[in-house]
């Protein structure tokens, strides 16, 4: 006589549908899984097993994309090199750009993705300052050869505007007012007069850069106020017909802004 098997299926509700062979599995709570908001928000992920929403994540993702933005334009700026075009997007590039605006000409890098950009053209003739009279913040670069090593355009500007309004001093006042497509005042400095030796050694890849970008060179009669400080009587200016590009003059003498912005 053959032998009848039996087996036995035991058959659970869940969730209102009938499986075979199976536990019940409670549902996972929204709240618990980062899900806490109950309006949905920009970019928001929506809870697959109820009506919440993660507008943390969202947050999460688009400060990610912040970053990364700004690590691809640091690594653009990377590339910059002295005599390219800068732009109002704060990228560079050795030619003209279709589609972009040219704001500036680079004039110095120091190799590590920082630098400053010479703006196009002279914005005026200004007076530096009141002559007898020395901004103690300052340093007092008695030769051009130490001058010559002054690269601190922005902080120079600041310390001279912390001393005094526009109507004591006009010129790094005009520079810190200067603003272009794609910068505000506040932006633009008084150039060191490093910035005007760097010029001086780099002439021909600068005055390229200006040419291209409809900007105007710098001339052996071209006499632009730096924001280094000889003494209390003179301050330094470009001046192409001597070392380092360099010379030095009274104060209150009138001489052309040509603002640089750092990158």
């Amino acid at each position: 006589m053959k032998k009848l098997l039996y087996t036995t299926t035991a058959f659970v509700l869940c969730g209102g549908i009938v499986q075979a062979n199976a536990a019940c599995i409670a549902t996972p709570s929204c709240t618990a899984m980062g899900y806490t908001s109950t309006s949905s928000c920009t970019n928001g992920i929506k809870c697959p097993f109820g009506n919440y929403w993660n507008c943390d994540l969202a947050n999460k993702i688009a400060e990610l994309e912040k970053k990364i933005e700004q690590q691809e334009q640091d690594n653009a700026l990377k590339s910059c090199a002295v005599g390219h075009i800068f732009y109002s997007d704060m990228s560079c590039f050795v030619s003209m750009q279709t589609g972009k605006t040219p704001i500036g000409v680079v004039v110095y890098t120091d190799g590590q993705g920082h630098g400053q950009v010479l703006a196009l053209k002279s914005i005026g003739k200004y007076e530096w300052g009141p002559t007898n009279n020395d901004i103690p913040t300052l340093t007092n670069f008695g030769g051009a050869q130490n001058a010559s090593y002054d690269l601190n355009s922005c902080p120079n500007t600041e310390k001279i505007i912390a001393a005094g309004n526009k109507s004591k001093y006009p010129a790094a006042w005009a520079a810190h007012e200067y603003k272009t497509a794609g910068t505000e005042a506040g932006d633009w400095c008084l150039p060191a007069a490093g910035i005007f030796t760097s010029y001086y050694n780099n002439q021909q890849l600068v005055n390229i850069g200006l040419t291209n970008a409809g900007g105007t060179q710098f001339t052996t009669s071209t006499f632009a106020w730096s924001s280094s400080e000889r003494d209390n009587l003179v301050a330094w200016y470009s001046n192409f017909d001597y070392s380092y590009g360099l010379g030095f003059n009274y104060k209150d003498d009138s001489r052309e802004v040509r603002p640089v912005l750092e990158f």
